[in-house]
């Protein structure tokens, strides 16, 4: 057993499992089970079912993602997936919404850019303040409450599959203690995933241990987890967008309840938008691609334009109302408005001259 399963064998309170040999004597009737199933918690009691799914959803960041589960975005380079991921950080901070998002419960956030220098975090954060038109309370409340760990050129392995690498699970311990010290934290943002495990991409048993150790970390500290991955570059011109578009191994999108897709605007979406080819890489499509409980209409997809910066605001645009001519027969034919029978024009002689 490697240090991490060790370290969330201890989070879970895990009792060792039964021998082999070990048999249990249980009776058919529920009330008589003697020898539970050590190694989980007790049975649902489903008496509870009606109240409990009657009780509100804690959203960190509504109606989207939830506190206490971990959450995939993904897409190609490019893509204003680290931008959105600190704008949602600082909106979580102060409880503005942003994005057609909101924030019904400020809080802390814990943000981890392995692929940020100091100065890149600055300038993105700045452009990002500005975008929002944020006050200097605030900017200080931002500065109380956001906590970013800029780690390009860092070792920032929390996940290892190897028996002697036990310096991921003591990275991860620090990381959970730390989450755990400040308290009230909201929003973890682990960018990319490809930093965070020594696993392969391509390696589905690797891949699936991380982003449950990762969903462990959400259950864990009640927080919203947000882990960053890079897609397969095809995702951007592929004209319907679908789930498991992150790179390598779809076990890393089968094991994360949500997925949230970003990709440039493709020429024909810049048509139909009557935006400048030249101009369609300003707006990113952000998508639920991937939702175990969302309902349908959260996974149309958010226009966001990039401005000042890089930083994002929702994008003011719509598609263009299709014209034609009409035929001859629609002339004298039109649409009932409560049935939507086609039906004949009365015109009398007087109207048509």
């Amino acid at each position: 057993m490697n240090n991490n399963q060790q370290l969330f064998n201890a989070f879970s309170r895990e009792k060792p499992h039964f021998s082999s040999g070990a048999k249990l004597h249980v009776s058919a009737k529920k009330e008589n089970i003697t020898a539970p199933l050590d190694w989980l918690d007790s049975p649902l009691d489903l008496s509870e079912t009606h109240r409990i799914a009657s009780e509100a959803i804690d959203y960190a960041v509504s109606p989207i993602f939830q506190a206490g589960r971990a959450a995939l975005i993904t897409g190609v380079g490019g893509a204003s997936k680290s931008t959105l991921l600190k704008e949602l950080g600082i909106a979580i901070t102060i409880g503005k919404p942003t994005l057609g998002l909101s924030i019904p419960k400020p809080g802390k956030a814990v943000l981890i850019l392995a692929e940020d220098t100091a100065e890149d975090a600055y300038r993105s954060l700045d452009a990002i303040f500005q975008s929002m038109n944020l006050s200097d309370e605030e900017i200080a409340l931002v500065h109380k409450r956001l906590f970013i760990f800029a780690a390009a050129g860092k070792d920032c392995v929390i996940v290892s599959n190897s028996e002697a690498e036990d310096k991921a699970s003591q990275r991860l311990e620090k990381l959970l203690q730390f989450i755990t010290t400040l308290g009230d934290v909201r929003l973890i943002g682990l960018d990319p995933a490809i930093a965070l495990s020594r696993g392969r991409e391509l390696d589905e048993q690797a891949q699936h241990d991380f982003a449950k150790t990762v969903d462990n970390i959400a259950i864990e500290t009640g927080a919203a987890v947000l882990v960053i991955s890079h897609a397969a570059k095809s995702v951007q011109y592929q004209q319907e967008v679908v789930s498991h578009a992150s790179r390598g191994s779809g076990a890393i999108t089968d094991a994360f309840r949500l997925e949230v897709l970003m990709r440039v605007m493709t020429s024909k979406e810049a048509k139909s938008f009557q935006v400048d080819d030249g101009q369609r890489h300003r707006f990113v499509r952000m998508q639920v691609t991937k939702a175990n409980s969302l309902p349908p209409e959260l996974m149309q997809p958010t226009w966001l334009e990039r401005v000042t910066g890089g930083a994002l605001k929702l994008a003011k645009i719509s598609p263009a109302a299709e014209s034609r001519p009409r035929s001859a027969l629609e002339l004298f034919f039109e649409a009932d408005e409560d049935t939507g029978e086609m039906l004949p024009i009365s015109l009398s002689y007087n109207d048509w001259c």
